[in-house]
């Protein structure tokens, strides 16, 4: 589970990007995520995002088997726009058959299914939203040509890990982001068996986010995916919450800062390219809006329970 940015607090965690970036559960089971969410969701005053945290006293109240009746839930497919079908559209046929398994099951729970594609300006991206980097990672199959990670991405890296290094980082003489890359480029044998362009790139920003282009990246960020994307599609559509396909949905989610569960949806196997695999899992991902954790954990519940798609990692003993 990845809940909303400010829930739980950040506080010690090696930062990436604080406007999209938090910790959240693990679990093997819905109720067991609950349960540890009443926990980790408190306010610290070494994370100011918690200030405006919004929960309930007890996240496993109301977990029942027909949490799913008369919900809405969209789907962002619809066959009569296959254009800007960008969720489920490229789905490998494997995935497709599991999600239009899942999807069945939530109709016979109760759901009201609502097919109907993302608004097209919610596609992550927009000027200005991405760097380009060129790929010196030795091991990378497209080693030489051009990367265009976010803008977002890379300055708060350098912000943020400057802070955390800091703040947290003791008995040791790397401080900042520029100390990593010099240790890094002294230990090149150990540290760069995957280069470090990400680094590099961050290392030439500020540091302090003050950046005209930061500015307008992040807020470009906010409109397509925030504004423009789930808040416009769920309002639009009267949606309590949205499923996406795997981690397919994490990106627009990540960048509002809203949360989203992912619960186990069942196994695949093959690669794109027609390549045998051993079977791995797949997951089904029911993501809201902001502080919407306690009804997206009460419909991952009931699909839980309902498709019985986990199964234990073979040769392990139980917990």
């Amino acid at each position: 589970m990845k809940p909303t940015v400010g829930l739980i607090s950040r506080a010690g965690i090696v930062p990436i990007s604080h406007s999209q970036d938090t910790a959240g559960p693990m679990t093997r089971t819905v109720r067991d995520a609950a349960l540890l969410l009443n926990v980790l969701a408190a306010n610290d005053p070494l994370d100011p995002a918690t200030q405006k945290q919004r929960r309930p006293a007890d996240y496993t109240a109301g977990l029942t088997r027909d949490a799913m009746k008369g919900v809405r839930i969209g789907v962002p497919s619809d066959h009569v726009d296959p254009l800007n079908d960008c969720y489920y559209g490229k789905l490998p046929p494997k995935s497709a058959k599991l999600m239009t398994e899942a999807i069945q099951v939530l109709e016979d729970l109760g759901a009201v299914v609502v097919r109907a594609s993302m608004p097209t300006s919610g596609w992550i991206g927009g000027p200005g939203t991405t760097m380009a980097v060129l790929n010196r990672n030795p091991l990378s199959a497209h080693k030489g040509t051009i990367a265009r990670p976010p803008v977002v991405f890379l300055y708060e890296l350098k912000h943020d890990l400057n802070l955390y290094l800091k703040e947290w980082a003791t008995n040791t003489d790397v401080k900042t982001m520029a100390d990593i890359v010099a240790f890094n480029e002294a230990n090149a044998g150990r540290a760069l068996r995957f280069g470090q362009d990400h680094f590099l790139a961050a290392e030439m920003t500020r540091g302090d986010l003050s950046e005209r282009e930061y500015k307008s990246a992040r807020a470009m960020d906010l409109l397509s995916a925030k504004t423009r994307g789930v808040d416009a599609y769920m309002s639009r559509h009267k949606l309590d919450a949205v499923l996406f396909p795997g981690a397919y949905g994490a990106a627009i989610a990540a960048r509002a800062g809203y949360p989203s569960v992912m619960v186990p949806g069942g196994f695949v196997s093959g690669t794109d390219d027609g390549k045998d695999t051993p079977d791995s899992p797949f997951g089904v991902t029911f993501a809201g809006r902001a502080w919407s954790e306690h009804k997206l954990l009460r419909l991952a519940y009931a699909y839980e329970q309902a498709s019985a798609k986990r199964k234990p990692p073979p040769g392990l003993p139980a917990l």
